[in-house]
């Protein structure tokens, strides 16, 4: 076990490489006894180099953990692989420990804890100030500076020209604080209709669907796993800390209003804050006095537009639009908020004036002055005692996860409270989130504009995304493997992406939801994320590989052209024994009838097409001469078309079981340990247990070497009629010492064992005819390849014929 130490802000970071066994968790310990000081409050654990955990490391963890429980803090756990996660959830500790996807949350939690834990003021010796008939105290808490975020075209949202390109994902850790218009759900077709107003504070996000109902909805993760995110068409995030803890009290017991509340710190700003430049962020929790608010009511997307093209808060829309609630609610419960306001006092040149325009739209409802502008979102609970305290990001997140949920609403200036703890920002700058850039490693044909949106869209919260273009895939469609920086400069973990037409892209979802992730549950791929624009679609596959950040991936079919016929057959045993173990299993035997279960063959017009003008054969042909001589057989597109509708009724006692089906060699995915990984679930689901290695063979025949003449094909011809001539499942026929072509040699060992897992998946069913079944369907189809040349086809049309001749 290596480990590196290094201070951030003076908070300790261990990154691990190797095993976190019990001999490493005892390196881990030498390594906290000597680096932890009595003074730290919080370390993060790098564990992204850290492939194995054991109950030896964890105990090492847990001591740790409560050794610094006492100060108000803990370890923050970061990039922790597959492994060692599922080993923290089987001993009941991946919600026990703090866990984040990268080191810069990771940093960025401690040192919230740091900020939220162990200050300890005294108010009533702090300096006050007295402000429009309002009583401040004001803790300095910290000099750093703040920034605005802001994602997307806030333009778009007030003209209702919302399309699926402009709304973005967010993980909740990347939004502690942050307003806008959004929503939550598995994808962006299902948010879009009912993006509302949004606020994301303690560690939650609360929101208004527009859906009719007017009813807030919320979520509130124990933690962030980056699986379930926040869709936005809009949103204003803080990125920095509070920079003041002012408590504001009423001199004479009368409520303020929010506008009030902002002039006071902006008059105290002016006089005290040599950084204030004019605008700040507030977050607060307040009693509330009285609240009137606004809400949208119609998602602003671009099939609900007004017609009259002007904005939704045109005189003509605005009652259409918006729900304007004029009459106060929720005296005297509590309110947390967040947002901001603009000193129209100050000289604001400092600030981007576009900048200015999407935090600040002018809203009809707010009485307004021209003293200021004001952006605020503010979420009601019952009300719960209020007090004094430094720790405000601590009490927020105390109210959230403990109060009783009442509302939440976009705040009408005119709203009051009675006191209010607030947290200050003095925003330095305000800054449009970056458009994330995208680097193809290599040549890459059919790369389009298309599905460079859809890559930026599923990697919005990175900075630079890296494709490297992988084997895997089927026709249509690209896959690659994606190395991410995100917009902190940490590389992320490998993950694969897929892009191609929505409706492959469909299946695949389709298939993955509803047969893997409820059957399998093995180390087949996870899709985490998908996304679709226009007719194509993107899916974003989990990968994390034996080296973490740094892993390197390829596809089996890489594999198998660059090493020995013997290594290869080791990785397809590893690829049935290990991988695909989950899926044949556990077989059941079923009364189902073959003719029907391949009678419908993929893009059979084309097979027909190409039958009829390179061989002049029609369907009604029974009996075909084969090509080069090799003499008289049956027509596959007259068992296609005559014998197999006439037998659909008779019934054969086969294996079903979970079949990926589509099972080629660009579809296993490979790390350098010769780890494993499926993709491309559009084909699977429960069916004939021999599918998925009949296609296997069918590509060792037609895919992994090249025929270039007559010669050639009579030679693979008679292997096939070899393998033909045995009258069990079980019997592998010897390959004869005669094939010149190395490549072909190496096809059919493979082809031998693959033989032989048939047999084995079977359960010994020496049965051969549903293997032929099975075989037939993956060889006629090879005539509509795009992908293989005339004697490969020529090859496969003789090949189909001798199965069919066996099938009558």
């Amino acid at each position: 076990m290596e480990i590196q130490a290094q201070r951030v802000e003076n908070i300790l970071i261990l990154s691990l490489d190797g095993r976190l066994d019990a001999f490493g968790a005892e390196q881990l310990d030498a390594a906290l006894k000597s680096q932890l000081t009595e003074e730290d409050r919080a370390v993060v654990i790098d564990l992204a180099q850290v492939a194995y955990l054991s109950s030896g490391g964890i105990r090492t963890l847990l001591a740790t953990e409560k050794r610094l429980k006492p100060r108000g803090s803990g370890i923050q756990l970061c990039c922790v692989q597959s492994y060692p996660l599922k080993v923290l959830a089987m001993a009941g500790f991946d919600q026990f420990f703090a866990i984040h996807p990268t080191q810069e949350v990771a940093l960025a939690h401690a040192r919230a804890l740091i900020r939220s834990t162990g200050t300890v003021v005294d108010w009533d010796s702090l300096s006050s100030y007295t402000l429009g008939g309002a009583r401040l105290s004001v803790f300095e808490c910290s000099p750093e500076s703040a920034v605005l975020k802001i994602t997307s075209d806030i333009s778009k949202v007030l003209y209702a020209r919302l399309g699926d390109e402009d709304i973005c994902t967010r993980r909740f850790s990347e939004t502690e604080y942050s307003i806008g218009l959004g929503a939550l759900g598995a994808s962006v077709t299902e948010c879009a209709p009912y993006l509302g107003e949004m606020i994301t504070i303690g560690g939650t996000m609360v929101w208004l669907p527009t859906d009719g109902h007017d009813t807030p909805d919320f979520l509130i993760p124990k933690r962030d796993t980056g699986e379930v995110t926040i869709y936005t068409g809009f949103n204003v995030a803080l990125d920095g800390t509070f920079n003041d803890i002012i408590v504001m009290e009423s001199e004479n017991g009368s409520p303020f209003s929010i506008s009030e509340l902002y002039a006071a710190i902006f008059a105290f700003a002016r006089e005290h804050r040599p950084n204030f430049k004019g605008l700040v962020s507030l977050a607060l929790w307040a009693d509330l006095n009285a609240l009137y608010s606004s809400g949208v009511k119609i998602s602003p997307i671009r099939k609900f537009a007004p017609a009259n093209r002007e904005m939704i808060m045109h005189p003509d829309n605005i009652n259409t639009w918006f729900d304007i609630a004029t009459e106060s609610r929720y005296q005297g419960e509590t309110m947390v908020g967040f947002g901001m306001g603009l000193d129209l006092q100050r000289e604001l040149s400092a600030y981007d004036q576009d900048g200015v325009n999407a935090l600040f739209y002018l809203h009809p409802a707010n009485i307004g002055t021209k003293k200021l502008l004001l952006h605020n979102h503010g979420v009601i609970f019952k009300h719960l005692p209020w007090t004094r305290s430094a720790n405000l990001d601590a009490e927020i997140r105390r109210i959230v996860a403990e109060g009783e949920f009442l509302d939440m609403r976009h705040l009408l200036d005119n709203t009051s409270v009675t006191r209010a703890l607030i947290g200050v920002s003095y925003i330095a700058d305000i800054v449009f989130e970056e458009a994330t850039t995208i680097e193809l490693v290599g040549e890459c044909a059919g790369w389009t504009e298309t599905f460079e949106q859809l890559t930026k869209k599923l990697h919005q919260d990175c900075s630079e995304v890296q494709l490297t273009p992988l084997t895997g895939g089927f026709s249509g469609s690209l896959v690659f493997r994606v190395n991410a920086w995100d917009r902190g400069g940490r590389k992320e973990m490998p993950l694969v992406l897929k892009l191609g037409p929505w409706s492959d892209i469909h299946d695949e979802i389709q298939g993955y939801e509803t047969h893997v992730k409820r059957y399998i549950q093995n180390n087949a791929t996870q899709i985490i994320q998908h996304c679709k624009l226009g007719e194509y679609g993107g899916i974003l596959y989990n990968f994390v590989g034996i080296t973490g950040t740094e892993s390197k991936i390829g596809s089996l079919e890489d594999f198998y052209r660059a090493h020995s016929t013997e290594e290869v057959i080791a990785a397809f045993d590893k690829l049935f024994r290990v991988v695909l173990k989950a899926w044949y299993g556990q077989p059941k035997l079923k009364e189902i009838s073959l003719y029907e279960e391949y009678g419908s063959f993929y893009n059979y017009e084309a097979i027909r097409a190409y039958a009829q003008s390179h061989f002049g054969i029609t369907p009604d042909q029974e009996l075909i001469e084969l090509p080069f001589g090799l003499g008289t057989s049956v027509n596959p597109l007259y068992f296609a078309e005559q014998v197999m509708p006439a037998r659909r009724s008779k019934i054969m006692s086969v294996y079903e079981a979970s079949v990926h089906g589509d099972l080629n060699m660009k579809n296993v995915l490979m790390d350098e340990e010769k780890n494993m990984w499926l993709i491309d679930f559009s084909e699977t689901g429960h069916g004939h247990i021999l599918k998925d290695i009949a296609k296997l063979e069918a590509v060792m025949k037609f895919e992994t070497f090249v025929l270039e003449s007559e010669a050639q094909v009579r030679e693979v011809v008679a292997l096939e009629q070899l393998f033909l001539n045995v009258s069990a499942l079980g019997e592998i026929p010897q390959l004869p010492d005669t094939i010149e072509n190395p490549e072909v040699r190496k096809a059919f060992r493979c082809v031998q064992r693959l033989r032989e897992y048939a047999n084995v998946i079977t359960l010994l069913d020496e049965d051969l005819t549903q293997y032929y079944f099975s075989l037939l369907w993956y060889t006629l189809i090879v005539l509509a390849y795009g992908s293989v040349n005339e004697y490969a086809k020529q090859y496969a049309w003789i090949s189909a014929s001798l199965l069919c001749q066996k099938l009558l």
